[in-house]
């Protein structure tokens, strides 16, 4: 167990805050620690017919495009089936009529406490899309029955894509391919 002994806020940004400092084991030796505070996201998984609607966008941090799932930043006390109804929307123009959350988790608890929820969006009806101004996606329409072999042939990159569609391959087989 840890506890920390000292610790000071380093950086405040629009999207994390760093807090760094001193934590003590349990054997009493002081170490540093670096935590990235994140109010999480939400990624989602929308089924359009037999396709999968996914986004192609440029991440500067790899410095290339990548094909993900639609996914946003949760804002201050915004429900995570909230944000998820509102990135789709603004990301691919869709509304959900059924959507059901698939699985939580942290992105990566070595350094941050983001913690990520992945929905399934079903009964899609087409809105128009409003994307931020600073995002540039293409939307991809892939079918359902390319994923997995796409998936095992490590084609995806992104650690909520792969999830999210192993999640809606779990789905469709345990309730026999119907999304409703």
């Amino acid at each position: 167990m840890e506890k920390w002994i000292e610790q000071e806020e380093k950086y405040i940004g629009r999207i994390f805050s760093l807090v760094s400092g001193k934590a003590q084991l349990d054997n009493g030796e002081l170490v540093t620690r670096d935590i990235i505070h994140h109010n999480g996201g939400v990624a989602i998984v929308p089924v359009l017919d037999d396709s999968v609607i996914l986004i192609s966008q440029f991440r500067i941090s790899i410095e290339r495009e990548i094909l993900e799932l639609p996914a946003g930043r949760l804002e201050e006390n915004e429900t995570p089936e909230a944000c998820a109804r509102r990135e789709l929307e603004e990301e691919t123009g869709y509304r959900a009529g059924k959507m059901s959350l698939a699985a939580s988790y942290y992105s990566s608890v070595g350094f941050t406490d983001e913690k990520m929820h992945i929905f399934l969006a079903f009964q899609l009806q087409k809105v128009t899309a409003h994307l931020e101004p600073d995002e540039r996606v293409k939307v991809i329409y892939m079918p359902v029955a390319e994923l997995g072999r796409k998936l095992k042939n490590n084609e995806f990159e992104d650690s909520k894509t792969i999830i999210g569609l192993r999640a809606l391959l779990a789905y469709l087989q345990s309730n026999s391919g119907n999304q409703t």
